[in-house]
């Protein structure tokens, strides 16, 4: 070409050839190279392979839980104990002995237990439980959980108000019964004869 002449353009389909070409080369860049890099997205595994994905900015989202009765987390001046008690009832309009009775433990709100309890020599119909927590005396507030007939029962119980929290147990079955109660968690036993255990059980194995 001399000085005063203009190139020959390149033909269309060679235009079209190099711009192919160049896309296809800018995808396959963004799939192996930039997503895994920049995005942390590797559909292909190269990031992976190749190191890539390390590269990417880490997002971290803190979520701020405010404390309070209702907090998913609750904190507690003690450990939590574990106790087992067993209640032994006489059949019912036995003279010898009780065949119902309450027994609960004392509680503030937001502290929570877990429990399991069955019941020896009784059909499901013949045992009714009470499931229940109230505020101490005069002004008493009582917070009903679960009444049914069973032999066994097992979950969990966090405390909605300050009190004593716990069961009435009456044994309607022709004869004795034993009632065997597991607790773990976040309480204290009420002392023999104070509202809650008027009859005086004591853990068998009692915790800390």
């Amino acid at each position: 070409m001399t000085e005063g002449q203009i190139a020959t353009p390149p033909r269309l389909s060679r235009l079209l050839l190099i711009t192919l070409v160049a896309g296809l080369v800018a995808t396959v860049l963004t799939v192996l190279v930039v997503l895994p890099a920049e995005f942390g997205r590797d559909p292909t595994g190269f990031g992976k392979l190749t190191g890539l994905d390390k590269l990417a900015p880490q997002h971290e989202e803190v979520i701020e839980i405010a404390v309070g009765p209702s907090a998913p987390v609750q904190f507690q001046e003690a450990p939590y104990r574990s106790d087992t008690v067993e209640i032994p009832l006489v059949a019912k309009g036995d003279k010898s002995g009780v065949s119902d009775l309450e027994y609960k433990v004392r509680m503030k709100t937001g502290q929570a237990l877990v429990y399991s309890w069955e019941v020896d020599g009784a059909a499901d119909d013949e045992f009714y439980f009470d499931l229940h927590g109230e505020t101490p005396a005069p002004d008493v507030k009582v917070v009903e959980f679960k009444r049914a007939t069973a032999t066994r029962s097992h979950g969990s119980l966090t405390a909605p108000i300050d009190g004593v929290h716990g069961w009435y147990w009456r044994n309607d079955a022709g004869g004795p019964v034993t009632v065997r109660l597991k607790l773990s968690g976040f309480y204290e036993l009420i002392p023999p004869g104070e509202s809650g255990n008027k009859t005086g059980i004591v853990p068998v194995t009692p915790g800390p």
